[in-house]
């Protein structure tokens, strides 16, 4: 699906799309006003390439995406797996959609596939709920959460979304390495605030605490943490909770991190 990524040193060229690369936003811009801004870089779509070549029969026909920002994404993922329905969620309301957005919209004549909820927060679980509900009649497919990146609306929304998942549906959580990530140190925006390892640790004890029929499969990139979603029951009716699924043994703890020997 990546070989048709041309990328550029200030930009990115999918097909006549233009996305341009905002962490190397530059005065010499030459290619106009009609762009979408894409908060993403080469090395993170490197890592999905790597990735989804590992599920050479993966579809998505019905996808959700957290954290829309510009629409750029949105035209990735859709001129990528071409979904029936692909809806996007962004707590922002003064955003809104492009015309760039329109008219990548509008040329595709995608209106009924894919579609913007502005103004919703991921850890509205009532509100993301009645998206999901109005727009999906079959189970989901793919999910992307590249919203809050904090761990309560984070946590809030994979435990909502994650069981109406199809078997095999994949649920990534982007940049979940942030409290890992020097150049973060001096964020306010993260200040004071959990960081997405530990519910990193916590997806690892769900999946340990079921030994043989663990309910999903993660995979750690650095960019990213993708969830495969392999059974979970849930005929109980009650809701989701990770907690719920984790088994500790009482009488013994995780140990303070040590120091590695160099061993050069």
């Amino acid at each position: 699906m990546f070989e048709k990524f041309d990328w550029q040193s200030d930009h990115l060229r999918l097909g006549d799309l233009l996305f341009r690369l905002e962490h190397f936003r530059n005065k010499d811009w030459a290619h106009g006003h009609n762009y979408f801004a894409l908060y993403k870089v080469k090395e993170l779509f490197d890592q999905y390439e790597s990735y989804f070549a590992s599920k050479a029969n993966f579809q998505a026909k019905n996808i959700i995406e957290l954290g829309v920002w510009d629409g750029g994404s949105l035209a990735i993922w859709s001129e990528l797996f071409f979904p029936s329905k692909l809806i996007g969620i962004d707590f922002k309301s003064d955003r809104g959609d492009s015309d760039y957005f329109k008219r990548y919209i509008e040329s595709r004549k995608l209106a009924d596939k894919v579609r913007t909820y502005w103004g919703t927060d991921q850890g509205d679980r009532r509100a993301v709920s009645e998206i999901v509900d109005r727009e999906f009649q079959d189970p989901i497919d793919l999910i992307i959460d590249d919203a809050s990146h904090l761990y309560g609306p984070t946590k809030s929304s994979f435990e909502l979304l994650f069981p109406r998942m199809r078997e095999g549906g994949i649920y990534i959580i982007e940049d979940w390495a942030w409290l890992h990530w020097p150049e973060f140190n001096d964020d306010p925006y993260f200040s004071g605030q959990v960081g997405l390892t530990k519910l990193v640790i916590e997806l690892t004890e769900m999946i340990g605490s079921a030994r043989a029929t663990p309910p999903a499969n993660l995979t750690v990139m650095p960019g990213f943490i993708a969830v495969e979603k392999t059974a979970l029951n849930l005929s109980d009716g009650k809701p989701f909770r990770i907690d719920d699924y984790i088994c500790r043994r009482t009488t013994a703890k995780l140990g303070p991190p040590q120091k590695v020997r160099s061993l050069g």
